[in-house]
């Protein structure tokens, strides 16, 4: 697990310092969320936090009160706290590792307008082109300011149909927001996204969580397991 936690917790540490974090909500339909946006001192997510009941209770309390779904993953216990304040085990995401060959030519990177990324991003992970919160698009243009993030996409023709974010570190590459618009799925967008991001990667090792639908396709192109990661939430259809 530990090698998991190091690169999702640079990941976090980057979200709590980025300025919309505070108040991000993915909307009203639900979603994965970011942060609380309510008034607890630190980072909810990291391991210690989610051990102690009264933080537990006031961020669920902050998302019924505002009517969001949401998930919790755990990535070092605090289970029983989740379970005694109502919350469902609802799966769970898989920590996952792929080591590429070292390429021998690195792709430049090419800009992306973060509004068209969230917009792509947005609609591959179910949501419509025309209904994006507007603090969805204050997060992806923090994500595109902020060096530790790059924003990726994938293109056929006119038209975006892939996305996927890079968090970069020394010695690893982190993969967020893999996703690819329903209508363009089975086509191998995804498949060609993996292939850039091992060669973006250089020869680092790549780490990302599979939900369990895409694990099947992970394992396919390579990756190893690494861990389970419990997930949390006031639903058990989350996946």
């Amino acid at each position: 697990m530990n090698i998991t936690w190091e690169e999702l917790g640079f990941f976090l540490t980057r979200l709590k310092n980025l300025s919309v974090s505070k108040s991000i909500t993915l909307g009203d339909k639900g979603g994965f969320c970011v942060s609380t946006g309510c008034d607890i001192e630190s980072w909810v997510y990291y391991p210690e936090r989610v051990k102690d009941s009264s933080i537990v209770e006031s961020v669920i309390k902050f998302f019924k009160d505002e009517k969001i779904s949401f998930m919790w993953p755990l990535y070092d216990g605090g289970e029983k706290f989740l379970e005694d304040a109502g919350l469902l085990y609802a799966g769970s995401l898989t920590g996952m590792i792929y080591e590429p060959e070292k390429s021998n030519s690195i792709p430049e990177s090419q800009k992306i307008n973060p509004d068209d990324w969230a917009r792509t991003a947005w609609h591959g992970f179910g949501g419509g082109v025309d209904d994006v919160p507007e603090n969805y698009f204050a997060l992806v243009r923090n994500f595109n300011d902020a060096p530790e993030f790059s924003l990726h996409a994938h293109k056929t023709g006119k038209n975006y149909d892939g996305t996927f974010m890079l968090v970069n570190e020394p010695d690893s590459t982190g993969v967020y927001y893999l996703a690819t618009v329903p209508e363009m799925r089975r086509r191998g967008v995804a498949n060609v996204m993996l292939k850039e991001i091992c060669k973006l990667s250089n020869g680092k090792k790549i780490l990302l969580q599979a939900t369990p639908m895409g694990l099947p396709f992970y394992k396919n192109f390579g990756f190893k397991e690494l861990c389970k990661i419990p997930v949390y939430s006031d639903s058990n259809d989350v996946f």
